[in-house]
């Protein structure tokens, strides 16, 4: 029977996964109602319940992501991975090799997510100059990375989070290698099935102004199928709409229709403000739907003077650009459209059109909420765009941020410092974290100001909340209870070890990889306890298994950043993801079994 704290620790849990699976509310606002939750019910004290901010877990979390900051700002992966792939020479699939390669051995000793935003626009640079589609190398690039952060102890928040548990449990933490030999095998399988099988799985969609060898180079403007969409109006001397602004007009709100530049004269006004007035005479170069367009012609004074497109200096010009980005995954942009954004305004920019599940969105864009995955073409000054290269809400697609190449020196100093003092016993993982933090920002690799901006402080908060959480399910018994009914006792620890990797390849396909990790881990520690079997491979499995949850793009952040630029589609990642996940799966499973004789 289990206690009444028991009880309340399981009914927490479960309310706790129905709110991540149902995704209406935010991972970290679900962790501090967790927090609340314990502490109400008594289930631990209000200090227990905030116990998990205060874990050297999360310090050494919000460190890494500041080193993650530092070496991505100092541009040496980018260096590394465009001298290699340049040597790769045009073959899809060693181009594939090394790319997985690269994503896998950054991902070890970096953020995922910051090897991911390094790597996305040099694969793509490599795309055009190989006439190589992205979607035949974005995908393995993202698999890649997601493996890799099995390689080390750092790799990623689930590792350290259940080297956390066991020294809560009484255990002596995992060593920095301790899951080398999972994550080598990991990669290792991943990229030779990619080669032999994978790269067969794969699409062949066009995007990014990248086109088949032999055919005609596509520029953004034709990939996106603007000219289909643009339009230029006159404003007659008599019409209503003079003397308005544009906010006033509801040309957008009523007609769906965007403006991307106004004519007078001589003059040329791009990106107007919603403010801005119009004047008898002015030309507006828009893009609408052609219903929507005669729809205007018909209840406004507006003569259509031209269709099939404006001249082509409209969208790319000296003094003005395009550029296409994806939204990074720690932006609070997803969700909003740009109109609640005020995204001119704020930006300077147009959002000319929004690639998504393969397909081209230009009009009707302004209330349109933005999603994780999506690829934006935007347009607008140069100078503008330029800065938004360098805004940590949005990943350029045609270029990474100008590196800080002077700083190179103390970047690989963090790194060696990272690497080699927690496998001296000289000082624990976190305080090397700390040591690596702080020579990165002493060395200006990330400046003062970048360091809060670098820390995923949601992926922080959510730790932080849930950890009192799985510490509870396991003191209370409520984790001994679940293990029974998912191992029975008796039961082989093979078949136990086979249980444990099956619930936690379910569970993250539905919530991210960090609650999955704190809600499974216990129950694992519990079964391992009540086999009489070491606990350190179970919980290797765990946070391992959360690297093989590939059937789906929402299972991690970085599966998302490249469904846009790829042109993806939701049954990409299961076509391809379904066999490899068991693949890896068996591998995982072997693996572990073998290394530590379960």
């Amino acid at each position: 029977m289990m206690s009444s704290q028991a009880w309340l620790a399981t009914a927490i849990l479960l309310a706790a996964l129905v709110a991540f699976t149902w995704s209406r509310v935010r991972p970290d606002v679900i962790a501090m109602a967790v927090v609340v939750g314990l502490s109400l019910t008594g289930v631990v004290t209000a200090a227990g319940a905030l116990a998990g901010f205060s874990d050297p877990t999360v310090v050494t979390i919000a460190a890494l992501y500041v080193v993650s900051a530092g070496l991505e700002r100092t541009g040496i992966a980018v260096l590394a991975a465009d001298w290699l792939v340049r040597a790769a020479g045009p073959s899809e699939r060693t181009l594939i090799v090394i790319l997985m390669a690269l994503a896998g051995i950054f991902s070890a000793f970096m953020n995922i997510i910051g090897a991911m935003a390094m790597l996305l626009p040099v694969t793509l640079a490599v795309c055009r100059r190989a006439s190589i589609r992205p979607s035949r190398l974005l995908l393995p690039l993202a698999i890649g990375a997601r493996l890799g952060g099995a390689l080390t102890l750092i790799g990623k928040p689930s590792n350290l989070i259940v080297s956390s548990l066991l020294v809560q449990a009484g255990q002596a933490p995992l060593s920095f290698f301790a899951f080398f030999p999972v994550g080598a095998s990991l990669l290792a399988i991943g990229i030779v099935f990619m080669v032999l099988i994978g790269h067969r799985l794969l699409p062949a969609r066009p995007l990014a102004a990248i086109t088949p060898t032999g055919a005609p180079r596509l520029t953004l403007r034709e990939t996106y199928r603007l000219p289909e969409r643009m339009f230029r109006l006159h404003v007659a001397a008599g019409s209503p709409l003079v003397g308005r602004s544009l906010a006033e007009t509801s040309l957008g709100t009523a007609f769906g229709i965007t403006i991307l530049a106004i004519d007078r004269g001589r003059h040329r006004v791009h990106g107007p403000s919603p403010a801005e007035r119009l004047r008898p005479g002015d030309r507006m170069m828009v893009e609408a739907r052609p219903e929507d367009v005669a729809r205007l012609r018909d209840t406004t004074a507006v003569e259509v003077e031209s269709y099939g497109g404006a001249e082509s200096d409209l969208l790319e010009a000296e003094e003005v650009g395009l550029v296409e980005v994806v939204i990074a995954p720690r932006s609070d942009l997803a969700g909003s459209s740009p109109r609640q954004l005020e995204f001119r305004q704020r930006y300077g920019l147009t959002v000319v059109a929004i690639w998504r599940q393969g397909q081209p969105r230009r009009t009707w864009l302004a209330d349109l909420p933005l999603q994780y995955g999506d690829a934006l073409l935007l347009q607008g000054p140069r100078d503008r765009i330029h800065a938004l290269r360098q805004d940590p809400n949005f990943i350029s697609l045609d270029e990474p941020p100008t590196p800080r190449r002077s700083r190179m020196a103390p970047a690989v100093l963090a790194v060696v410092t990272l690497t080699v003092l927690p496998t001296t016993q000289i000082t624990a993982v976190s305080v090397a974290a700390l040591l690596a933090a702080g020579i990165v920002v002493l060395g200006g690799c990330v400046r003062a100001e970048e360091v809060f901006q670098a820390i995923d402080w949601r992926t922080v908060v959510v730790t932080g909340g849930l950890m009192p959480l799985g510490i509870a399910l396991y003191q209370t018994g409520a984790a001994a209870t679940l293990a029974g009914r998912l191992v029975p006792p008796g039961s082989l620890p093979v078949i136990a070890l086979g249980a444990v990797l099956l619930v936690a390849f379910v569970i993250g396909h539905f919530i991210p990889s960090v609650p999955a990790t704190i809600v499974v881990a216990p129950i694992a520690l519990s079964a391992a306890t009540a086999l009489g079997v070491p606990p350190g491979p179970f919980l290797i499995t765990v946070a391992s298994a959360t690297s093989v949850t590939l059937l789906t793009p929402i299972s991690h952040p970085v599966s998302l950043m490249v469904m846009g630029p790829g042109g993806y589609r939701p049954g990409d990642y299961a076509r391809l993801g379904a066999p490899l996940a068991v693949l890896l799966g068996a591998t995982l499973l072997a693996v572990v079994s073998l290394v530590w004789r379960v």
